[in-house]
């Protein structure tokens, strides 16, 4: 079995979620580029199989990878400081906003899969969209979805903008998700009694619970689900009626239409 070298330009959250579920499997060699002494140092010590180092000092060869795991405002500067090292290695990037066309500019290389994984990825729930431009070999998109697999699903987009476009629903819907989750949590404590620690148990269980339905029972749509709980002229029945009054189909249509806005208004000032 050939390792493949995996260099991770960037160790912070994401950077580490990807590779921690990875340093165990002997396919794979890492390597991470962390400026910061501190993070590095601590890096080192939690994962003593990987090699962290401050700075990119060799030339990439066709047979490894690089991540590029790094803040989007600092990603031109910290592509031309390397772009002498990495004309021949694959390009994977997980920086939000930033196109394909520019990072090929900044490190004179082709061969670029841009990933969006979201922040569950860390807890291995993640969803990881991608999209491989032309150059790209098929052992590489491969390996790229072997690598997003170990944190979570996969998505392969059809065309680099589908990127922006899964902003809102996969990753900005955690926030949406969690603030709904206030919103339960706020008025069981405000106008129920219960404590901020109950509701928060309450709560989390409700959310944890619905989705457990929906993986036990793939064959019943989320609809049929809701109808289920939603008995005629029930409670939950005019919990609904209030939501279906109050248009909150339609909150939800104009929040994702501003996050998508937003991620591309984002990606012009990154580019």
């Amino acid at each position: 079995m050939t390792t493949i070298n995996l260099v991770f330009l960037g160790g912070g959250n994401m950077a580490e979620a990807i590779f921690a579920g990875l340093v165990n499997n002997p396919q794979f060699k890492i390597e991470v580029i962390q400026r910061n002494i501190e993070k590095a140092q601590l890096l080192q010590k939690k994962y003593p199989s990987i090699r962290v180092t401050a700075k990119l000092e060799r030339q990439l060869t066709s047979e490894e990878i690089l991540f590029l795991a790094i803040k989007p405002q600092q990603a031109k500067d910290a592509c031309i400081a390397i772009n002498q090292f990495t004309a021949q290695c694959l390009i994977v990037s997980v920086m939000a906003g930033v196109s394909i066309k520019s990072i090929s500019n900044w490190l004179n290389n082709n061969k670029i899969i841009r990933t969006m994984p979201n922040t569950p990825s860390s807890v291995n729930k993640g969803i990881t969209a991608w999209f491989a431009n032309y150059s790209v070999l098929e052992c590489h998109k491969l390996i790229c979805e072997q690598i997003f697999s170990t944190i979570g699903i996969t998505y392969q987009a059809k065309e680099e903008a589908e990127i922006d476009k899964i902003v809102p629903i996969s990753s900005s819907s955690i926030a949406f998700v969690y603030y709904f989750m206030e919103g339960l949590i706020e008025n069981a404590v405000q106008e129920f009694g219960f404590s901020r620690e109950q509701a928060t148990q309450l709560v989390k269980q409700v959310i944890n619970g619905s989705s457990a339905l929906l993986d036990a029972n793939p064959e019943i749509s989320i609809s049929e689900q809701r109808a289920r709980v939603t008995s005629k002229k029930g409670a939950t029945e005019q919990g609904l009626i209030t939501f279906e009054q109050q248009g909150l189909h339609e909150i939800i249509k104009l929040a994702m239409q501003n996050c998508y806005k937003r991620t591309i208004e984002m990606s012009h000032e990154f580019n």
